[in-house]
């Protein structure tokens, strides 16, 4: 959480954080199964600070004034967060803690590795019959849940699923755990007892064990991922997966260069065998015929890679001297190129990509191990990590409850906003009745007003224009008066 600093904790305090996460996850599956029946199932989903905002968002009144009868329904209609008990929020604080999900996590793999080691090792096996014990059980069901967490992962984000090692890594390694149990258990059926040495190494039993047994050392390897949280040690696992990558380039072109040369060898040395009852005393023949048959020629070409030499091999004798001649000087000649490019070519520019890799990691080591780290740790950050493998199952389930519930509350919820849009629709409706029969009695006045104004100022106008005649009528007046005097003095 927010309030949870891991990193200003002591040594102390850390390494007794462990068994009190232990202690506490053994009651999670509980409370998560009485919140989803009971409550709301949302105590994997809603961390302490989104339950602290909605309570707030929840708990907030309206800005406007409202009437009684207004009041009383939106008081019937909005939902109050109550108070939560005290159990229920002191696991919701600590299941959001991505560190607890962490501790959880590792532990229950070590719980794993565990009845794993011991069910490749089975201190109580007896070879007269089959038994299976208490540590047989724990390993199967943990085969399983992860086996269909690796599904589920796939059908949920098919797309970045293939992008991360490990998780191609987990795939196989559980899909081999399965394949391999399914093929012992259909085996044991067919044969009495726990003793696979009295069958071949083809029937399906001893098939079945041997990818068992592959993924077992698959699993036991994976371990190495939680050396990625190790500032010291994080920084090589990096380099021991790109290294991994370019070991896959390399024994393609094994792959390629190995098919090659054996058609050929096996072509150019397959009339020459060892079968003296056959061949006369004249006649040419192998030192050795592992490359005149199937078997010793896919055999003797694989180990070369790792012990170069054996040129008696491929040598054609004719009274115990090696012969010369054309069509045998090539076969030794191949069998002598063949080994050089295994050992001079491949393996060398296997080395110098080795080098090439590890020098490019190291330039970046820190940015490169913190991504991967981050990446690591960021699938603890989900709900699901609260829960994992054998426990998943309970939490789709409270996940499945927590949908409907939610659903529920929804359209509760939509009711409920639909109540108060009603409602808030209604207040607004008449305030603005009342504001536009204010403002009609303030436009009436100023219409009057301006009336008015209008009416005087025709007036005026119109006095104006009748003072203007009197002028111009008096001045005639005046004008006559003049000519009238001017007459009679005359």
């Amino acid at each position: 959480g927010k309030n949870f600093h891991w990193d200003n904790f002591p040594l102390f305090q850390r390494i007794l954080y462990l068994p009190f996460a232990i202690l506490l996850f053994c009651f999670v599956p509980l409370v998560v199964l009485l919140d989803s029946i009971f409550r709301k199932s949302d105590i994997l989903f809603v961390s302490p600070q989104m339950l602290s905002k909605s309570s707030i968002k929840s708990g907030q009144s309206p800005s406007f004034d409202v009437s009684e009868v207004e009041k009383s329904d939106m008081n019937q209609t909005m939902q109050v967060s109550e108070e939560e008990s005290r159990i229920f929020s002191f696991f919701r604080e600590r299941i959001h803690r991505p560190i607890f999900r962490m501790f959880v996590y590792h532990f229950l793999e070590m719980v794993f590795l565990v009845a794993l080691g011991l069910s490749m090792y089975d201190p109580k096996d007896q070879s007269s019959k089959v038994e299976f014990w208490y540590y047989d059980y724990m390993t199967y069901i943990f085969v399983v849940s992860y086996f269909l967490e690796d599904l589920v992962d796939i059908f949920g984000r098919y797309r970045n699923f293939f992008s991360s090692f490990w998780n191609i890594y987990s795939l196989l390694n559980h899909t081999l755990f399965m394949l391999g149990g399914c093929l012992e258990f259909y085996g044991f059926k067919q044969i009495k007892g726990d003793n696979r040495a009295i069958v071949s190494g083809n029937h399906v039993v001893n098939v079945g064990a041997t990818f068992v047994s592959i993924a077992a050392s698959m699993s036991f390897f994976s371990t190495v991922r939680f050396l990625l949280l190790h500032r010291k040690l994080g920084p090589v696992v990096v380099c021991i997966i790109r290294v991994l990558k370019d070991t896959a380039i390399i024994f393609v072109l094994f792959f390629i260069i190995y098919v090659s040369f054996a058609i050929g060898t096996f072509s150019m040395f397959k009339p020459f065998t060892l079968s003296h009852n056959n061949i006369t005393g004249d006649g040419f023949k192998m030192k050795a015929d592992d490359l005149a048959n199937v078997k010793g020629l896919f055999s003797a070409m694989f180990w070369r890679l790792f012990d170069p030499g054996e040129n008696d091999l491929a040598s054609i004798i004719k009274d115990g001297e090696v012969s010369m001649q054309f069509s045998h000087f090539v076969g030794l000649a191949f069998w002598a190129v063949y080994q050089a490019i295994l050992v001079i070519l491949l393996v060398n520019i296997f080395i110098a990509m080795m080098n090439t890799t590890y020098m490019n990691v190291s330039q970046c080591a820190d940015l490169e191990w913190k991504y991967s780290k981050s990446y690591y740790q960021v699938q603890f950050l989900t709900p699901r990590a609260v829960l994992p493998p054998p426990f998943r199952l309970i939490y789709y389930y409270a996940k499945l409850m927590y949908r409907t519930k939610s659903n529920e509350a929804l359209k509760a919820d939509r009711e409920t906003k639909i109540r108060e849009y009603i409602i808030l629709l209604h207040k607004l409706v008449t305030t603005k009745k009342k504001s536009d029969e204010e403002n009609s009695i303030q436009d009436d006045f100023s219409d009057l007003r301006q009336d008015i104004q209008n009416i005087v100022s025709e007036k005026q106008k119109a006095m104006h224009v009748e003072i203007h005649e009197l002028k111009e009528m008096i001045v005639g007046l005046k004008n006559e008066m003049r000519l009238l005097n001017s007459v009679a003095s005359e």
